[in-house]
């Protein structure tokens, strides 16, 4: 078990603290005695990671920041930032991967415009009748793609144009489920953490995380920010480079 984990993805830390914030103010009474206004603590805790590649500092900024979208079609077919389709596209339905999904026409698309950028990850699941099971896909901006963890060449349906993402009915794939829009790119050693936490689970709602590991007794939903940076030189995969070291804080919520 990694020390602490991000939707999974293990984050390497160097050095951390805990804080404890109480919710409510306490106070003297006019006679002296102390009066506790704690209605409620909640945790927050500050890492330090160890020197990373720019790559990952990259990546593991967007995630530490819960950048991104996240559709659960539980009850519509709104992202977990509020961002409708942008047109009444399909249909959603209970009893797919992870409760609602989506239901399209063979050949029609629905589409949100997630502003991914140039660089970008999705993940998502697509009912598959040949095969008689959902399927976990991922795609990358850089045209990698993996379908339950290997290699693929098909994108499950799924695709990226000018920031916006797109699912589109095929003849053996019309349902999907659990579509998440990620604005940077993975490193590859993410991938296999990628796909158990996936097909495990459903993604968080972004900008929400879960955070798990060593650091806590029990899995927290947290809320992330990226503080500083700082710049190091070290030895990455045989070379001397520059790569960056991260300061983030977790909050409970």
């Amino acid at each position: 078990m990694p020390f602490l984990a991000l939707n999974g993805i293990p984050v390497p830390v160097a050095e951390g603290r805990r804080r404890q914030v109480n919710i409510g103010t306490d106070s003297r009474a006019f006679s002296g005695a102390y009066r506790l206004g704690r209605r409620a603590v909640r945790q927050e805790w500050e890492f330090k990671t160890v020197p990373l590649s720019p790559d990952e500092a990259l990546a593991l900024r967007g995630l530490i920041a819960g950048d991104g979208h996240a559709l659960a079609f539980d009850s519509d077919a709104f992202t977990s930032r509020g961002l409708n389709r942008m047109t009444a596209v399909g249909t959603t339905f209970q009893g797919a991967r992870f409760g609602g999904g989506l239901n399209l026409a063979v050949g029609a698309s629905a589409a949100w415009a997630m502003q991914l950028g140039e660089r970008w990850t999705a993940l998502h699941h697509v009912y598959s009748s040949a095969a008689g099971a959902w399927l976990q896909v991922i795609n990358r901006s850089d045209g990698k793609r993996w379908t339950q963890e290997t290699p693929s060449a098909s994108a499950g349906g799924l695709s990226v144009v000018s920031g916006v993402l797109a699912v589109t009915g095929a003849t053996d794939a019309v349902s999907f489920d659990d579509v998440v829009g990620l604005p940077f790119l993975v490193p590859d050693a993410w991938v296999a953490h990628l796909v158990a936490w996936h097909t495990g689970r459903a993604w968080s709602a972004l900008p929400f995380l879960v955070a798990s590991g060593g650091f806590a007794p029990a899995e927290v939903k947290v809320l992330g920010e990226v503080r500083d940076g700082e710049f190091v030189e070290f030895i990455h995969n045989g070379a001397r480079i520059v790569g960056e070291r991260l300061e983030f804080t977790l909050r409970e919520v």
